[in-house]
């Protein structure tokens, strides 16, 4: 099964790129938003969330943005904002072939991620029963698969392809993810991800903890709802910090224990599409986002 959606992606992939050169990136966003995710986009005139992060993905530089979505190269950024402390210790890399890896200087438990793309993480909670050739083919399978999707995403396109290697947090197979979404540097709502070992389920709140799960379509809703976060505060203030500077950014934290754990930037969510929100949601913050100073 995975061969044959390997397939139909690379195949799809090919499509939009054709139809890229055809009848332009902007027609072709939105054709793809149509398809893939039933939402119909405006980037010709821009009002909600998703017309306006798509149309900054297409019409601003994005050279920060690929800067920072490098999920090993963001890390000088994040220091460099005064959150070192929030960092998961590294214990190997980067890789820029699996060949390279020494399974044996890395600790009995780690995470291998993949710096380009997503859901390339490979969760090792006890190296000694690690198959070490299947793993360094699947490592290189992330290496080379066509994640940027060009023609939709350009600022995946120069991403580097490296492999690198962090501490294993505690609970790591079932740690909960706090997706910050902040616009022109201040978060405004956060998508919480739990239950990922059988089937991610997600829950929607505003940074005062109040339900919003209301505005959440097409995924399985978290039941009953989780708990504020001791860490709360923290997370916000990391996010708020972050994300300073930028029109949009998605700010995703982890909280193991107490402490607060950086995760990564993502700039424009599910390809800018927000399919997880209704209509009514990504209308409503997309007056919050100006692009005057974009020159739209």
């Amino acid at each position: 099964m995975s061969n044959k959606n390997g397939l139909f992606k690379n195949t799809y992939r090919g499509i939009l790129n054709i139809s890229a050169k055809a009848i332009g990136v902007k027609r072709t966003k939105e054709l793809d938003a149509r398809i893939r995710f039933g939402r119909r986009l405006d980037l010709d005139h821009p009002t909600t969330l998703a017309d306006k992060v798509s149309w900054v993905e297409l019409n601003t530089d994005q050279s920060i943005a690929t800067r920072l979505t490098d999920k090993y190269g963001v890390r000088d950024f994040v220091a460099q904002r005064g959150l070192d402390d929030i960092l998961v210790p590294l214990c190997g890399g980067p890789w820029n072939n699996a060949s390279e890896i020494d399974f044996d200087e890395l600790p009995d438990s780690f995470v291998i991620k993949a710096t380009h793309g997503c859901g390339m993480n490979l969760l090792v909670d006890d190296k000694s029963g690690l198959d070490i050739p299947a793993t360094r083919k699947k490592l290189n399978k992330w290496l080379s698969e066509d994640y940027p999707r060009a023609c939709i995403e350009p600022h995946y396109q120069n991403v580097p392809r490296r492999l690198y290697a962090e501490e294993m947090l505690k609970y790591s197979n079932n740690i909960v993810d706090y997706k910050f979404h902040c616009i022109d540097g201040d978060p405004k709502f956060v998508l919480v991800c739990s239950n990922r070992e059988e089937s991610i389920n997600l829950s929607l709140f505003d940074v005062r903890w109040n339900p919003l799960t209301e505005h959440l379509q097409n995924t399985r809703i978290t039941d009953p709802l989780p708990k504020s976060p001791a860490a709360l505060p923290q997370m916000v203030a990391a996010a708020r910090r972050l994300s300073r500077g930028f029109p949009f950014v998605r700010v995703d934290l982890y909280a193991s224990e107490n402490k607060v754990f950086f995760g990564e930037m993502t700039f424009s969510p599910a390809a800018g599409v927000f399919n997880h929100f209704d209509d009514a949601f990504i209308r409503e913050w997309g007056k919050e986002l100006d692009l005057g100073e974009y020159g739209n």
